[in-house]
């Protein structure tokens, strides 16, 4: 095909291929601010040469493809990084709600609740048969009471705001695992003979990013284009083969399967987090505030009881009740969500039934209890937990901080961790964005060179069409 008609080939072969990349081009330009888009890139060839008894000579180019600038490997890491990232910020957010219920340091908070109990006991020591002083023990005690029962009821929301998270990220999840399922068959026959579909792979990591944020997954890609997707193991997709998950549990929350009740273990993301404030991080606080109140009680209680109570006139001595009640019953041992139902006992809206006076006082004026329920400030007392197994020895007022301490450092150590691996995070994002992001700049000089390459392209065509007329020309 050594002629002029072989030319013209050529030259039209060369213009709709710089078309493509024009075209290719201008795609790249108008999504560079799309997120998760992947920079495309034409492949050219030259087309099958023709031979000839001289030898080989060129037909043109042909595009072969048009491929997307992806890394599997830095998916997988940027993934994996997110995933991490999005289940520490999700606990750190957690551990600030459960820090501001807890409101320490304050003047308004458990510590201060307690000192003004103690306190209170140390007034009516210096004065036994003050009424006043015994008003002032009670109303210390309904405030110490009532902010146990606030706080274990906010300890409970943050829990039900945790499980409303997990509820609305499971959803989340069902949804891109939905899409992935129907996008893996639109893949693979799309790329059926050598085609392509780049837009719609975009599609589909997008929606695999979005899933490692929720929960940790992994995804292995067939021959055929199409992906399967796991999470702590199990299988979830496999090409349009959709498993849904589901919550499960009340006490003990859970993510299964549907159809399996095998809970998911390690989920990753921010339904990880979830979980683990759910069933552990909260449930912690929580059994320690109910120690804390439970010892309370009963050390309260066990001195209270010890003494006398007097009315009357003259007056008459009788044995001492219960300060406070927990769980609507008064007891002297610790049970589990004593911080919800600790109050004071009813017998003391009469006045006279708060204990100052001693077991073997002679008269209401002494004043041995006042001074031992003031002095459990400093007092060493053993600290049960809700089975009635001894958790430490120590004074209430040290218990109490270290709650504070430990969540403190708890809550300072996933905000460190957090901000750790948010860097992690935007480094692996970089790195991606390095290899499948769209460079403007770049895409600009492809474009002058594809214009100035179809231009040729076309002068070809004009050179041709006067060799044609001289042809001609001689012709006549």
């Amino acid at each position: 095909m050594s002629s002029l008609a072989g030319i013209l080939s050529i030259a039209r072969t060369a213009m709709q291929a710089q078309q493509v990349a024009m075209q290719t081009t201008s795609h790249n330009i108008a999504n560079a601010n799309v997120v998760g888009y992947s920079a495309q890139t034409v492949r050219f060839a030259a087309n099958t040469p023709e031979t000839l008894s001289y030898g080989s000579i060129g037909t043109g180019v042909v595009v072969q493809g048009i491929t997307r600038s992806r890394d599997a490997l830095l998916d997988a890491q940027t993934r994996a990084a997110t995933s991490d990232a999005s289940g520490s910020s999700a606990t750190s957010v957690m551990l600030g709600r459960v820090e501001s219920v807890l409101g320490e340091p304050s003047a308004t908070g458990l510590s201060s609740a307690m000192d003004a109990l103690w306190n209170s006991w140390s007034d009516l020591a210096s004065d036994p048969s003050s009424s006043v002083a015994r008003s002032a023990v009670g109303a210390r005690g309904t405030a110490l009471a009532t902010m146990f029962n606030q706080s274990a009821r906010q300890l409970d929301d943050v829990s039900a705001s945790a499980r409303t998270g997990l509820d609305a990220d499971v959803s989340k999840v069902n949804s891109l695992l939905t899409r992935i399922g129907q996008l893996n068959p639109a893949i693979t026959s799309g790329e059926a003979d050598h085609r392509s579909a780049n837009d719609l792979r975009d599609e589909r990591d997008r929606a695999l990013d979005q899933l490692s944020s929720l929960i940790g997954s992994q995804v292995v890609e067939h021959s055929d284009g199409s992906v399967a997707v796991y999470a702590s193991g199990h299988l979830l997709v496999d090409r349009d083969n959709v498993h849904q998950l589901t919550t499960a549990g009340t006490s003990v929350a859970a993510v299964t399967i549907v159809g399996d009740t095998s809970p998911l273990p390690n989920s990753g993301g921010s339904i990880g987090a979830n979980l683990d404030a759910i069933n552990t991080r909260i449930p912690n606080v929580m059994n320690a505030l109910d120690a804390l109140a439970g010892s309370i009680v009963r050390e309260v209680n066990a001195i209270h009881t010890s003494g006398l109570a007097y009315s009357g006139t003259p007056p008459v001595s009788r044995a001492g009740g219960n300060f406070f009640t927990q769980n609507g019953a008064a007891g002297t041992g610790d049970l589990a969500q004593t911080a919800h139902g600790m109050s004071l006992d009813a017998s003391l809206s009469n006045l006279t039934n708060i204990v100052a006076s001693g077991g073997t006082s002679t008269g209401p004026g002494d004043n041995t209890v006042a001074n031992q329920l003031a002095g459990l400030r400093d007092a060493i007392v053993t600290v049960y937990d809700a089975s009635g197994a001894a958790i430490t020895s120590t004074s209430l007022g040290s218990f109490h901080r270290q709650i504070v301490t430990n969540l403190g450092l708890e809550t300072s150590q996933i905000n460190d961790l957090s901000t750790a691996q948010d860097a992690v995070v935007r480094q692996s994002q970089s790195r991606r964005e390095s290899v499948s992001g769209v460079a403007t700049d770049e895409e600009l000089v492809n474009l002058i060179k594809q214009q100035q390459a179809y231009a040729a392209a076309a002068r070809i065509i004009s050179v041709v069409d006067e060799m044609s007329k001289t042809l001609l020309a001689i012709g006549t």
